[in-house]
């Protein structure tokens, strides 16, 4: 097994670094530009889908019109400190991979290969130039709030609001066993859109009909339907960069990891319907 710790992409670095003998992290890396979207600014980045501003004030998407305000300096340094708290207090340390074999041996160590896991971390660092950067992201500050906040991950950008680093209820019928509730779900859109950066589809599929945002309860809570909860499916951009970092030897087997998740959630969904079951009869 070739061990390569540095691995440098168009939309993402990453480095495996060994943590102890049991324990190795592979840590995802961003540059990231935050691009600040003023009613002035000509936005021509998203035109091939729809999205547009002529820097007359008014965010064009596809047949609706957004009016933008204009960002202070103190709500854009805020915006970005928050968005790197946000995105790394619940991506960076959500996973752990197991191996299917040993795998694992430190250079000019002797002995056998051990069996050690991959924590999964993150590191996001912010740019000013968009050549440094490995996604750039446009924020506006629309007037309205239906705006769909969007990242578009195969050309490396994302389109955002200044509200989307808050938390947002969204209830919508949810299928509960043989019957159907009214369920609120909170989530942050942020952290959705991240997930298609990272290369994550919706829970159903690609797609954006409702349907693709789940059906059931369990579909629709988690972070990639309408929700906030991490399953180990959410842990597959980890997985598949490990392809970059472990390069077998000629008829080796490949080693398979199984994700989990470790670290604690809340429940942030509402059951609008719930009724307690009724009292026994004594």
């Amino acid at each position: 097994m070739q061990i390569r710790m540095i691995h440098n992409g168009r939309d993402r670095d990453s480095l495996l670094m060994p943590m102890d003998e049991r324990t190795v992290d592979l840590m995802l890396q961003f540059s990231i530009q935050l691009v600040r979207v003023e009613p002035t600014t000509r936005l021509t980045e998203f035109r091939a889908w729809g999205t547009h501003g002529s820097g007359d004030g008014i965010l064009h998407d596809g047949r609706e019109r957004f009016n933008l305000d204009a960002w202070t300096d103190g709500e854009w340094v805020a915006f970005r400190d928050n968005f790197v708290r946000v995105l790394m207090r619940y991506w960076d340390g959500k996973f752990e991979l197991a191996p299917n074999r040993a795998w694992y041996q430190a250079r000019h160590a002797i002995g056998a290969a051990s069996a050690s896991k991959v924590t999964c971390s993150m590191s996001i660092g912010l740019v000013d130039a968009a050549g440094l950067a490995n996604q750039r992201y446009f924020i506006v500050k629309p007037r309205e709030t239906n705006f769909r906040s969007f990242a578009l991950a195969e050309r490396r950008l994302g389109l955002f609001t200044h509200r989307d680093l808050a938390l947002d209820w969204n209830t919508r019928q949810t299928r509960l066993g043989r019957v159907r509730h009214s369920v609120g779900f909170l989530q942050t859109t942020i952290l959705h859109e991240f997930g298609h950066t990272l290369g994550l589809q919706h829970v159903r599929g690609r797609g954006n009909t409702d349907a693709h945002y789940g059906i059931t309860l369990d579909q629709r809570n988690d972070l990639m339907g309408m929700g906030d909860h991490a399953t180990a499916r959410l842990a597959q951009p980890w997985i598949s960069q490990l392809r970059h970092h472990l390069i077998p030897a000629h008829a080796e087997a490949p080693v398979r990891f199984t994700a989990r998740v470790v670290a604690p959630q809340l429940i942030t969904y509402w059951d609008n319907d719930w009724v307690p079951p009724p009292t026994p009869v004594p």
